[in-house]
């Protein structure tokens, strides 16, 4: 008899909201886009202009650490966004994609330094 009185529940996962301080993800974040920018000045820069003597491991360089850190950035940013609602949003979702993005660009950064 219990057993017609149970009613199946179908629902979605939810984790309990966690908040924490996003100071360390903003930090890395910022890092990255420095650093990558940093990389980004010393490829464009013209030759009678500082720091424009350097080899491409300077920039190549610069762009595989700013990925890395732009990658930890967005992975720690979306787990944040996603633990604050309780669900994926498309800010979540977005950046991990961004994350994923930036880490691709210094895979590539790396492949072009080694060949």
């Amino acid at each position: 008899m219990s057993q017609l009185l149970e009613k199946e529940r179908v629902g979605t996962e939810r984790l309990p909201r966690l908040f924490r301080n996003r100071t360390l993800d903003y930090t890395l974040l910022t890092l990255g886009l420095l650093v990558a920018a940093f990389g980004a000045y010393a490829y464009l820069v013209p030759a009678g202009w500082i720091l424009a003597g350097l080899s491409e491991a300077w920039y190549l360089g610069s762009w595989i650490a700013g990925g890395v850190l732009l990658t930890a950035g967005f992975g720690l940013l979306g787990a944040s966004v996603r633990d604050r609602s309780g669900y994926w949003t498309a800010g979540a979702m977005m950046s991990f994609v961004l994350g994923t993005l930036s880490l691709a660009g210094a895979i590539i950064a790396a492949v072009v330094l080694i060949l």
